[in-house]
């Protein structure tokens, strides 16, 4: 639907954009990205014919660009460009009118049925039909701009080009913005070319992106191919991290902010308090945690950590991790700290004799990754597991893991057992598991 072939060109004698490929499917939902500068707003400019080409071509619909007259032009190809605050006292209706005027004969000479309807068809399908006899004038920045997507719509266009459409719209309007296009993508065979300022509302909504940075192409493919954390990282020069969307396989892009620079934390005892009908470590400051448990499961970020002998509490606090003692015996806890060269960690195991449930918290006083916090989470369970293996247990046990960290200090780059946080895990489970069960030995004896 869309060519663009070696593309260079601007304002004046000065080339914003140089050698610029890429194409655009029929019915395709299409993101251009880059920094501020990158020539994004260019690009648009020169495909919408407002400037001029000074090298290479562009096809629409398999046409050169200038072939097309302006009224011509106007039924193939949409523009909404950035929303400003200066803007004429239409209403609101008439402003969605004068996107039909590619389709009159004369100035609005031959209105028809058929344009009212489509007027009326826009204006609800971008949730301003009850606008429609008020002022642009008196209207917020995100209703203005649901106006004149509006007007755009009712081109009734086979190419609509957007620039940053979501700015000035809310999330549930950007929400809504995006999924129509999506829809109108998909159902019409419109073809949608927009610029996204927001990296993660563009991998979500895409099927392809371009990153333009300093006039030329970087990258073009699929959000997967394009959002790499490397790339992003060089051409935006920020510190960032890539970590997969939680309920769909698009990336998801993080802004790491620099670190606070203060007093070291380091996790001991002196947060842990126990009693006879429970367990609680309640940390200064949220820990990034992945737990296994009935209440607070998953990754995240975690205060306090509880071991109920009654029933769960339940708190309504989203930063606790909860498990349950199942049974009415007493329950033991034994803890130690285990120190190593630019990191430590605190084990803190809960049991009951007969170990119906074996409870198991690593605190690490480090910087980690999700992924080693993942592998420090198995090396606990290869710990557990070796240090549970001559003991009997009663069937339909239930166990909860928490590994977090305080994000302070030393960088971890792994949690394996080949690596000395993966070591000192290991021998620290296997010396408090034999610690506790001793315990547990000489309170039965006595």
């Amino acid at each position: 639907m869309l060519q663009v072939k070696n593309l260079s060109g601007g304002y004046s004698d000065v080339n914003i954009l140089r050698n610029v490929s890429f194409s655009v499917s029929r019915g395709e939902l299409f993101g251009i990205l880059g920094p501020n500068g990158s020539g994004k707003s260019t690009l648009l400019k020169m495909i919408s014919r407002v400037l001029s080409i000074k090298d290479g071509e562009i096809l629409l619909d398999g046409c050169a660009l200038q072939q097309y007259s302006s009224k011509k032009l106007a039924r193939l190809l949409a523009v909404l460009p950035q929303v400003t605050s200066e803007v004429f006292p239409f209403t609101v209706k008439e402003t969605v009118e004068l996107g039909r005027y590619a389709h009159q004969r004369g100035l609005f000479q031959t209105w028809s049925p058929k344009d009212e309807a489509v007027v009326q068809e826009v204006m609800a399908l971008t949730k301003i039909k009850e606008f429609q006899g008020a002022s642009l004038q008196e209207l917020s920045g995100g209703e203005r701009q649901r106006a004149f997507l509006a007007q755009a719509l009712a081109q009734e266009p086979d190419i609509l080009l957007l620039d940053e459409p979501t700015n000035h719209l809310d999330l549930s309007h950007q929400k809504g913005l995006l999924d129509q296009l999506k829809s109108w993508a998909r159902q019409r065979g419109l073809t949608v070319v927009t610029v996204f300022h927001d990296l993660n509302l563009a991998s979500l909504y895409c099927d392809r992106l371009l990153i333009l940075n300093e006039g030329e192409v970087i990258c073009f493919g699929t959000p997967e191919e394009v959002l790499n954390e490397t790339l992003i990282q060089q051409v935006y020069k920020t510190a960032l991290e890539n970590h997969p969307h939680p309920e769909v396989p698009k990336p998801n892009i993080v802004l790491i902010p620099d670190p606070e620079w203060g007093e070291r934390l380091t996790l001991d005892e002196s947060y842990l308090s126990r009693n006879n009908e429970g367990v609680t470590f309640h940390s200064p400051v949220p820990l990034k945690t992945i737990a296994s448990a009935p209440k607070g499961s998953g990754l995240g970020w975690k205060e306090k950590f509880v071991i109920c002998k009654s029933r769960l509490l339940i708190e309504k606090n989203e930063n606790t991790v909860e498990m349950q003692a199942y049974s009415a015996e007493q329950l033991y806890t034994h803890y130690a700290a285990y120190h190593e060269e630019g990191f430590s960690i605190l084990i803190i195991l809960t049991a009951d004799c007969r170990l119906h449930y074996f409870h198991t918290w690593l605190f690490i006083n480090g910087h980690v990754s999700e992924n080693t916090l993942i592998e420090a989470l198995i090396t606990v369970s290869e710990g557990k597991q070796t240090a549970l293996k001559e003991k009997p247990r009663p069937n339909g046990w239930e166990d909860g893991i928490v590994v977090a960290a305080t994000q302070k200090g030393e960088n971890l780059t792994t949690g394996r057992l080949s690596s000395k946080l993966g070591q000192t895990i290991l021998n620290g489970m296997l010396d408090c598991s034999e610690k506790l069960f001793n315990s547990i030995k000489s309170s039965l004896s006595n």
